[in-house]
């Protein structure tokens, strides 16, 4: 594969850090989940290189992204995508979107048809609570329920590791917390801002009813385990989708992009394979 280009976009509201493989080839972006950023999909970007164009941001409020005061709905973040499409030029894309970020990959599938070829949906449910006026972060008054009680400031990593472990559920999602960690002169800090995730969290509402206006081919994956989408859920969001594949991994972990690598990328390719088959038959009947 070429190189992964490090970029920050200046987009209306907002600093957006990305990677980019900047290819001459069809586009995926990857959007990660709560907590996450960039660097989470660099094994799917090191393995989809040689055939697709593919982009990955940190999400406002994430990693080397800004963290104005916003609200933090999927609507406000995956305007944060569309605005960063068009800066570069990019008229469609295929989506990938992991737990919240499955959410912001839904969100732009129905709202701008035209500019999602295909998404992906990974380990998130549609059901939550009725929408309702959203809540600025600066306005927010607790912290993200889940980080909390952990330290702004640790004087060493092995200090932040066994803070993550004691939280964490495996290996894996330590390492996924790991990788927002940095060091400066005051110590080891998380790169995600506790105040943006909790007004995620306050601000979170049921958006099953955007998955009926999702025109496009739309890939539906759970974890074997019912902790983020339960089998009921499930159902109910693939009976909602116009063109729908669904598939549930054999492992309960969360990250389903990562836990089971081959198992996902089998899945991940047939899904691929079908789009491109689409298009090869749209072109010979035209």
């Amino acid at each position: 594969m070429g190189k992964i280009f490090r970029e920050t976009a200046s987009l209306s509201k907002a600093e957006l850090f990305y990677y980019d493989t900047k290819e001459e080839k069809p586009v995926i972006i990857c959007i990660h989940g709560m907590y996450g950023r960039a660097e989470t999909w660099s094994d799917f970007i090191i393995h989809y290189a040689d055939r697709y164009r593919v982009i990955a941001p940190d999400l406002r409020g994430h990693g080397r992204s800004s963290k104005p005061d916003g609200y933090y709905t999927i609507d406000e973040m995956g305007e944060d995508i569309r605005e960063l499409m068009e800066m570069l030029g990019i008229e469609h894309a295929i989506l990938v979107g992991h737990s919240m970020g499955g959410g912001i990959a839904g969100y732009l599938a129905a709202r701008y048809r035209h500019m999602v070829k295909a998404a992906a949906i990974l380990d998130k449910t549609a059901k939550g609570p009725e929408k309702h006026a959203p809540i600025l972060s600066s306005q927010v008054k607790e912290y993200d329920a889940f980080t909390k009680e952990w330290r702004e400031t640790f004087d060493t990593r092995r200090e932040a590791l066994e803070c993550i472990r004691m939280s964490s559920g495996s290996e894996l999602e330590t390492e996924y917390f790991v990788n927002s960690l940095y060091e400066d002169k005051s110590g080891y800090h998380f790169m995600f801002s506790k105040q943006a995730l909790a007004a995620y969290r306050a601000n979170n509402y049921d958006w099953m009813d955007l998955l009926s206006l999702i025109t496009c081919k739309t890939l539906l994956i759970k974890s074997a385990g019912e902790g983020c989408v339960t089998k009921q859920d499930f159902m109910e969001m693939e009976a909602c989708l116009k063109d729908a594949i669904v598939y549930t991994m054999s492992n309960t972990n969360h990250n389903v992009h990562l836990a089971e690598k081959e198992e996902f990328y089998q899945v991940f390719d047939q899904f691929l394979n079908y789009i491109t088959q689409q298009k090869n038959k749209s072109c010979g009947n035209k």
